[in-house]
């Protein structure tokens, strides 16, 4: 099983190996700290062996290789330490072009995931090797003209630029986005509880409707049927199957006891059949 890491009194280190896609520059930022807090220096190590020895054991077989090439023709092992970073860092840290470092500036914009604080620190990253005589000013500028278009961006633009500085635009632009995406949640709660009101409305609308309709076409019936005196139903007397059938109460033929005269009582509720004390006959 191999073995990636070397640990001593503090801390771990890991192997380097530029052919996952590791960083020189972070790596070595690392291995410094490192010696440091292992009490690794140029007085605890005079001649840099030990600490030759320990960066030459945590590079990965790839890196340690491309180190023993980049030394030639002299022996890696034989090379200083100091000289052994001076050539991993000309090889991993090549000389920038100021202008080239400026164009990945100027055209850097705010990605639609990014934070306006997160924004502001990748500009001032992309600064490091551009050499601005005066980079607070080309941090402001850039970090409100590359911002994504918005309600914060349009506020920036009507400042001040003798009162505005990066910090100040990064503080607004929160504000601005805070107090907005506030102001949205409340009114889309007020959307939402006046979707439900209308809902409600719409159901007891429509509760209404269909008593309304019953009611309305109980009315219609009224409307266009006449009341039977023989059974006290809406149809015309003539066509009523009870005509002939004689009154249980006053034993009179050509009505129901339901719909009898002497009592005036004419019932409209139920079937005819319900009335258990007639006898029915077609």
């Amino acid at each position: 099983m191999s073995v990636d890491r070397v640990s001593l009194s503090v801390g771990i280190l890991s192997t380097f190996d530029h052919g996952r896609g590791d960083s020189w520059k972070s790596y070595k930022g690392r291995l410094l700290q490192w010696y440091i807090a292992n009490d690794i220096n140029a007085t605890t190590d005079a001649t840099g062996i030990r600490r030759r020895a320990i960066l030459l054991s945590a590079l990965a077989e790839g890196s340690y290789q491309l180190a023993v090439d980049l030394a030639l023709p002299k022996t890696l092992e034989d090379v200083p330490f100091e000289d052994i970073l001076a050539i991993l860092d000309a090889h991993f840290t090549p000389k920038r072009l100021g202008i080239g470092e400026r164009h990945k500036f100027y055209a850097a914009t705010q990605q639609p995931s990014e934070s306006h604080t997160e924004w502001a620190a990748r500009l001032r990253g992309l600064t490091a090797h551009c050499n601005f005589s005066n980079v607070e000013e080309a941090l402001r500028d850039r970090f409100v003209i590359g911002m994504r278009p918005g309600l914060e961006k349009e506020k920036l633009y009507a400042k001040d630029l003798t009162e505005l500085t990066l910090t100040k635009a990064v503080e607004l632009a929160e504000s601005i986005r805070c107090a907005h995406a506030g102001a949205a949640s409340s009114s889309n709660a007020g959307v939402i509880a006046s979707a439900v009101e209308v809902e409600r409305g719409a159901m007891f609308k429509m509760e209404g409707t269909k008593s309304d309709s019953k009611n309305s076409a109980s009315a219609g019936v009224s409307a266009t049927k006449s009341k039977c005196h023989v059974c006290g139903f809406f149809h015309k007397s003539k066509i009523c199957k009870y005509r002939n059938h004689v009154c249980n109460r006053c034993h009179v033929a050509g009505h129901l006891r339901r719909a009898c005269p002497q009592i005036g009582y004419v019932a409209t509720g139920g079937a005819a059949e319900d009335d258990d004390d007639d006898v029915y006959t077609s």
